[in-house]
Formats: structure tokens, C-alpha cells, sequence
């Protein structure tokens, strides 16, 4: 009977970069002091990860999806919003229709709404009073929105009634020109009553949301010391709920995830995963690292497979601040090398690569090492962008990097026609 071993994924949200000016000349993670990983990346095999193919950008989702074992296939046709809806623990019927939204800052002009900021300056600790005054908004055809919060200023929206459909655009104006203000919801498909319905209700919250948040006390109080109301829900991600199966459920793995990001719990959730999570577990550089590996080491006692998801690489990348990206990477390498986990195989990855320059994801690879105690070892001696492109494993998609180490911890048979789905 072949042996078998438990196995470890740290996944560092968009850990990837390209060489900046401010780190000179380097990458944040070839400026970060990091002997913890270096001595994992000397004594394993490293290489670089393509998320989806090479040269495409991906979201959090989609390539944190193929990590927990979603096909590639699968993995493109996720959406954001039922995975949001999931990781808050928002309850779920047949026929809602989800979207993952930001609470923003917006200005009511005569040609529509004005973005000022996307994230209303990651405006926090109001939302959940924020959004509980818009609970069963009537928007029209008998449908009935409400907005739920996540994390920082992300919510959830749900809209519950008959006839809805997922076929209608973003009103979210994304990060790239939020000059465009918010966007009219369109249907996708011609001649669809459905759509034409599901964006008229959209278009209608979009208006009562800005009046009655606009006027809530909590944002007049915001305006009187100089801030931004969050004033503005902008929708995109938008899907029914679908059941999802992956290799790890099909292989029988008792997996688990330890995560303050409510994208990654509500994967976990949605494949079956055992979720860990604390309210100091957090989307930003304050996360409590130390306390998640803790949690990780306790799944670790009746799990196979645990995965750690840490956000402070990719928010810090997303403000432009590839200082506080490297320091936030020598955090976790100092909180790694206080932690023991003893005989298991640590896998170190990111979902995508997130330019600090321009401040959003790429399609550039990320580096990844493999480690474990009867590894092969190959001549990379650090875990970076560099020396990783000079590894053994060479250049593996996100599922191959899974697989990989699966096989690893022995938990990998010869393949049978009977899985090909998972591989699709």
C-alpha cells in the first residue's frame, strides 16, 4: 500500500510582479528578506505557474478555483457572485440570482452617477449598518433586492422574484476608467424578456440604493470629517448558485482552508472544504499570520490537504505600494519560520500576478516551490521571480502545480478514463 502524506498550499494572492524603480530595480519578492522560503526553495523544486494559459490575467476565483481542484473548464465559467454569497454564509434558494458589488463613492449627476472612488476608501466598519437599510427593495416585476455585507467594502446583492436572468452586463465601470461612472445594466441577449426585466431592476436599485444611502446618517457623518460616503453599490459578477464538484472531492480528500477573504471561504464552502476564519484574519497587510498558520497546523491533524490564503500581497499591489507588498512577504516568511508543521509536503503559489506598477493583475507567471523530505532537488536557491524560472518543475499550469502535489503526498494513482472530466 503506497504511503501517503498530508500536504499544505500557502497561497499569496498576487505575489507575482514585475521589477519597480521604488525596490530597486527589483521584483517585491526578490526585495523581501525571505531565508525561511529560500531554504524550502534550496532544499525542493521550484518553476513558474501559468493560472490559466500563459499570458492571460485571471481573477481571484478563477485561479484560486483550479488550486482547490476545479477543471479549467469549470473554472472559466464561475461566477463571482454565488462564491461571494457562499463565503458570507448568505442563504440561498433556488432561482436568487447573486452579485458580488462594491460600496462606493459616487456623485448623482444629470447624465448618471460619477464614480469618485470604487471603494469609497475601503470603507469598513459601516457596511454592515449601511446595508442593513437595504434589505427587500422593491425594484420593480415583483423582485425584491438586498444587499449583504463581505469583506471591507465588498457586499453581496440578491435579488429574489420570478423571471430573472444572468444573461445582463456590469454596472461596476472597473478599475481601469471609473470616468465612465456607473454603467446602465443592458441585457446581454436580444429580445430576452428575462434580461430585459433582471436590468430594469438592477437600474432601478442602482437609484433608490443612491437615495436612501446618500442620506443615511452614517454617510452624513463620513462627509462632515472629510471622507467619502459610500453612497453607490456597483454590481458585476452576477450567477444563479450551481452545485460544483472537483479532484479533490473526487479523490475522497478531507481538505481545508484557512482564509479572511470572503471569495476564498465561499469557494471552500461551495467544493465542500472545512472553512477557518477569525475577525482578525483580514483582506490586508494586518492580518494575523501567525494565528492562521495555527489554525492551518490544527486542520492539519484530521485533514489531508489545507490551504492558506493570505490577500496582503495582492491589496498592496493593487494601491501601488510594492514596499508594503515586500514587507508584508517578510511577514509571512517570519511568521513560516516560527511555525512547525512537521513531515508534510508544502506547496507556495499565487492565484495570478498583480503589477504594483500599474496596480492590477497581469498575465505574467507566478513562482511556485515544492517542497518535501524526500524531494528532488534542483538549482534554484531562492523563492523568486528569477530564480524559480530556473527550476526543475519549469513552467506548470495552476492544475499540473495541484497535481504535482498530489502525487506528491502519494495520493495520485495511475490515470483511469473515469477522471478525465477532472482534468478537462
Amino acid at each position: 500500500m503506497t504511503s501517503t502524506k498530508k500536504g499544505i498550499i500557502f497561497i499569496l494572492d498576487g505575489l507575482g510582479d514585475r521589477p519597480n524603480r521604488k525596490l530597486e530595480g527589483k521584483t517585491p519578492l526578490e526585495f523581501a528578506d525571505t531565508p525561511n522560503m529560500d531554504r524550502l526553495a534550496a532544499n525542493g523544486q521550484c518553476g513558474l505557474m501559468d493560472p490559466l494559459l500563459p499570458g492571460l490575467p485571471v481573477d481571484t476565483h478563477t485561479g484560486v478555483g483550479i488550486l482547490f481542484g476545479l477543471p479549467p473548464k469549470h473554472a472559466t465559467e464561475l461566477c463571482r457572485g454565488p462564491i461571494e454569497a457562499a463565503g458570507i454564509g448568505l442563504p440561498m434558494e433556488e432561482g436568487d440570482l447573486l452579485f458580488r458589488t462594491n460600496l462606493a463613492a459616487v456623485k448623482k449627476q444629470d447624465s448618471g452617477y460619477q464614480v469618485l472612488d470604487r471603494r469609497a476608501q475601503r470603507i469598513n466598519e459601516e457596511i454592515h449598518t449601511l446595508c442593513q437599510s437595504l434589505q427587500d427593495i422593491e425594484v420593480g416585476n415583483n423582485i425584491l433586492a438586498s444587499l449583504y455585507p463581505a469583506t471591507q467594502h465588498r457586499c453581496v446583492l440578491r435579488l429574489r422574484g420570478p423571471d430573472l436572468s444572468e444573461q445582463i452586463s456590469d454596472t461596476d465601470p472597473g478599475g481601469k476608467d471609473i470616468s465612465q461612472g456607473i454603467q446602465s445594466c443592458t441585457p446581454l441577449t436580444n429580445n430576452d424578456r428575462k434580461a430585459k426585466n433582471t436590468a430594469d431592476a438592477i437600474n432601478s436599485f442602482t437609484d433608490i440604493s443612491h437615495r436612501i444611502l446618500d442620506e443615511h446618517p452614517l454617510n452624513q457623518a463620513r462627509q462632515s470629517k472629510g471622507k467619502l460616503p459610500g453612497n453607490g453599490v456597483l454590481t458585476r459578477g452576477v450567477g444563479f448558485y450551481r452545485d460544483q464538484t472537483n479532484l479533490i472531492g473526487h479523490l475522497k480528500l478531507q481538505a481545508g482552508v484557512v482564509a479572511g477573504e470572503s471569495t476564498i471561504l465561499g469557494l471552500g464552502q461551495l467544493f465542500g472544504f472545512t472553512c477557518a476564519t477569525e475577525k482578525t484574519f483580514t483582506s490586508l497587510t494586518d492580518t494575523d499570520i501567525d494565528l492562521k498558520l495555527r489554525r492551518a497546523k490544527e486542520l492539519l491533524q484530521n485533514h489531508d490537504l489545507v490551504y492558506v490564503h493570505l490577500k496582503g500581497t495582492d491589496t498592496a499591489a493593487h494601491d501601488r505600494d510594492p514596499a508594503l507588498k515586500a514587507q508584508f512577504i517578510h511577514l509571512f516568511d517570519n511568521a513560516l519560520g516560527r511555525a512547525e508543521f512537521g513531515d508534510v509536503v508544502t506547496g507556495i503559489c499565487a492565484d495570478h500576478s498583480t503589477d504594483s506598477i500599474r496596480g492590477e493583475h497581469n498575465g505574467d507567471s507566478v513562482p511556485i516551490l515544492i517542497h518535501h523530505n524526500s524531494s528532488r532537488i534542483d538549482r534554484a536557491v531562492r523563492y523568486n521571480e528569477t530564480d524559480c524560472n530556473q527550476g526543475a518543475l519549469l513552467r506548470l499550469t495552476a492544475q499540473s502545480f495541484l497535481l504535482t502535489m498530489l502525487d506528491a503526498m502519494g495520493q495520485l494513482g495511475n490515470f483511469k478514463p473515469s477522471s478525465k472530466a477532472y482534468f478537462s
